[in-house]
């Protein structure tokens, strides 16, 4: 973070709350070779100070000089870029530690046996387990120190959701910044008292400061339209090693520029302006470059591939603007730009030009009209589950028995790679596609248990059949299968019991069916035996008993008349309302078959992979390739059909939903990229938790090798870490949460089948550093 507390630019205004007097240590892992415990100052008093930037405080640690010792105070952040950063804290004492008061300084109390009171947070510069530690003086009153822990929390409540925390009496409405470190170590326990000790010469610059090796473009720059400019910018390259933005370039020696190339391609252009600095960014808009805009901190920032030699690598670069309003021109320009590249089309009417804008804004749950006082007691519940944690972190799969063992290696040999993963409703089982293979697994507790083999799949003509995709169907007794290359007009019934394909259901003459879902979310828990299907220009009830052709073709069938609307997946509600996406990325709303559409969301321009839908309609999840969208489909206050869905009634016209857009942050996805060889990234189809009485409260989904898992909660109210992530050997293929459960997730990667506790994974912090 400490990138972030250079660029703000802030300066302090009055102090607000103190402890007057205690002692000041760095704490480190036991196995840490720096040590594990340094004084910093064995007299120090703690305050909290404003700042003149709006909701931002800092927490100051300052040591108290005695009679005759050098009284040269510097400021923390300052001493950072010194110059004579070499020299040693007893030539050049540091005499002032400051932090900016964020959520992820995780801070809190504790008390020792003897009665000793401290004050711990995370060093956001240190390794991994590095903490300062402030031992609070014994004759510090018991409540000026919970005056002061109430004080931090209520500044992190302003932090992060940018209103006055005055309205807050108590400290259970602070609960969520209240850090609980539970089993970690806390770095005094069990040491001795210590005393002064001489402080440690400061290190030379590090990485940090130097950067990440960029080999610079020397194209010259692309000739074409300037669609937009500016010289008012600071430039900042992501370092991987140490976790910060490290400063390249600053105002005024550089320039950033969008350029106009025709046939509505854009690139995106900076360059230094001092002719000794090579540095220059010729960037492309496109996708790959996961666009991030940050009002908290008026920055922009964006991944940059180059091919280097026979390798692409790539860099996040984060471009920093003055104000508000200077970033808030720039990203309706750059989003404009970006969308006619993407869409191949000029930016739309003002209502399509604000929700696609929005979709890359935070919102902020003040920000957001949609959730009510009693959106808010519903959506934000406790996301824990009564289920004991488990000591393994990772559950892969076992046998019951010995004799099942051989078959399960036999299935996992297989030339074939695992290409689907479907999860049971009803009996608790769960299959993988392998070629012409189906794995059938057990769930258990928390373990997977293989039970056998499915092999040699085969249709009624005994030709091989490899499944494209699967449908548990009929209380799980049977699955509906499909492979367009296979038949792109015929979907397969298998009766699992019998482990063969027992049905053909022709479907059309003509119509290619494209995608299937169940009539309802829970119809498959019922012995229901339509369908709901779509082609690339329809929808339609599929019925295994009619005589001949399967689509029902009456008043329900919905055909249109255009011939590119690309529709490529589908999911239903458990009222049976239906969702629709397409291969152009538009999505469509309907309560019922043969009618139009209640709602239509525009296109971001990118192909819709997957669709899931909360239980009641509320939530929409949408699966892109490098991002998904969450979207509420209740009609928000002041509208017409206020309180309403989308699925049943209209939206007024300019006021359609804001998508809340969900990515890992672009440096994290960087780093994915290069260790993926350079292959462009996808999400797998992300699923909510879901059950009978459930409440959708986590997505999942994975990207490469990475699985990760999204909190509803953390998501609503913007938290600035939402997302849990977790490495593994192989590439994820597919992935839904054991049903009924928020917290057991099944994954099945490449080779292999899993199960995971959701508590398993981490931030992403932890992860790439």
């Amino acid at each position: 973070m400490n990138f972030l507390r250079r660029l703000i630019g802030t300066t302090t205004t009055d102090e607000i709350a103190s402890i007057p007097s205690g002692k000041f240590y760095l704490t480190r892992s036991k196995n840490s070779p720096k040590g594990a415990l340094e004084c910093l100052y064995n007299d120090a008093f703690a305050s909290i100070k404003q700042t003149t930037t709006p909701f931002y405080y800092q927490l100051f640690i300052n040591r108290v000089c005695q009679e005759g010792e050098i009284d040269d105070v510097q400021n923390f952040a300052d001493s950072e870029d010194d110059e004579e950063s070499t020299s040693s804290r007893k030539d050049d004492p540091k005499d002032e530690w400051v932090f900016p008061i964020e959520e992820n300084l995780r801070i809190y109390t504790y008390h020792k046996a003897n009665g000793t009171r401290i004050m711990v947070w995370k060093d956001l510069n240190g390794d991994i387990g590095d903490n300062f530690e402030f031992i609070i003086d014994e004759d510090v009153r018991l409540n000026d120190i919970e005056t002061f822990m109430f004080t931090i929390y209520k500044c992190m409540y302003e932090n992060k959701y940018r209103t006055s925390a005055l309205r807050i009496r108590n400290m259970d409405e602070l609960k969520e910044f209240i850090y609980n470190p539970k089993q970690e170590s806390l770095g005094l326990e069990g040491l001795q008292e210590t005393y002064d000790s001489e402080e440690e010469d400061e290190e030379e610059l590090d990485d940090e400061q130097k950067g990440e090796d960029f080999h610079y473009d020397t194209t010259p720059e692309p000739m074409g339209e300037i669609k937009a400019q500016t010289r008012n910018i600071s430039l900042h390259l992501y370092n991987a090693t140490t976790g910060s933005f490290v400063t390249k370039l600053e105002a005024p020696n550089v320039e950033l520029k969008i350029i106009g190339l025709g046939a509505f391609e854009n690139t995106l252009f900076i360059h230094s302006l001092d002719p000794s600095t090579k540095l220059r960014i010729n960037a492309p808009l496109n996708r790959s470059m996961s666009p991030t805009f940050n009002y908290e901190h008026l920055s922009f920032i964006f991944n940059h591939y180059i091919v280097e030699g026979s390798e692409l690598s790539g860099y996040s670069w984060l471009v920093k603007f003055p104000t508000f309003n200077d970033l808030s021109d720039f990203q309706r320009k750059f989003l404009g730009l970006m969308y006619e590249t993407l869409n191949k089309k000029i930016w739309g009417e003002k209502s399509e030009q604000d929700y696609f804008v929005n979709a890359f804004s935070e919102l902020t749950v003040d920000d957001a009209e949609d959730l009510t006082s009693e959106d808010r007691a519903e959506l934000f519940v406790d996301e824990s589950e009564s289920e004991e944690d488990d000591e393994e972190e990772e559950r892969k799969v076992t046998t019951k028995y010995q004799e099942d063992e051989d078959y399960f290696k036999t299935w996992q040999s297989s030339k074939d790679k695992n290409s689907d993963l479907t999860v049971g409703l009803s009996k608790g089982r769960s299959y993988v596609v392998k070629g012409d293979n189906l794995g059938v697994f057990n769930e258990g507790d928390k373990q997977l248990y293989f039970q056998t083999t499915i092999s040699n799949l085969k249709d009624l003509h005994g030709n091989k059949f490899n499944p494209d995709k699967v449908l548990l169907h009929q209380q799980d007794q049977h699955m509906i299968m499909s492979n367009p290359k296979f038949n792109d007009k015929t979907l397969y019934k298998m009766d699992l019991t019998r482990g063969k394909i027992v049905e053909e259901w022709k479907v059309s003459n003509d119509i290619p069916v494209v995608s299937y879902a169940p009539k309802t979310k829970f119809s498959q828990l019922t012995d229901e035996q339509t369908i709901t299907g779509i082609s690339s220009n329809g929808l339609f009830t599929i019925d295994p008993r009619l005589p001949g052709n399967k689509l029902v073709n009456d008043q329900t069938y919905k055909s249109y008349k255009t011939k590119n609307n690309g529709f490529s997946t589908l999911a239903t509600t458990e009222n049976g309302y239906i969702a629709l996406g397409s291969s152009k990325g538009d999505i469509k709303l309907f309560d019922r078959l043969g009618v139009n559409a209640k709602t239509a969301l525009p296109s971001f321009g990118d192909a819709i992979l997957g669709l899931d839908v909360s239980k009641d309609g509320r939530w929409l999840l949408v699966t892109c390739a490098t991002y998904l969208l969450l979207i509420d489909a209740k009609i928000t206050p002041g509208q017409k059909n206020e309180g309403k869905l989308g699925f049943t009634h209209y939206f007024d016209k300019e006021k359609k939903p804001i998508p809340r857009r969900l990515t890992i942050k672009p440096q994290h996805e960087a780093y994915i990229t290069r260790e993926n060889g350079g292959k462009a990234l996808k999400f797998t189809r992300a699923y909510f938790n879901t059950g009978v009485n459930s409440k959708e409260m986590s997505i999942v989904t994975g990207v490469g090798s990475y699985l990760i898992t999204w909190s509803m909660n953390k998501v609503l109210k913007n938290d600035a870490d939402p997302y849990l992530i977790r490495k593994f050997k192989q590439n994820i293929v597919a992935d839904n949460f054991k049903f009924g459960s928020n917290n057991e997730v099944i994954m099945a990667t490449s080779n292999d089948v899993s199960m995971i506790s959701k508590r398993k994974l981490d931030k992403a912090n932890n992860i790439f550093g």
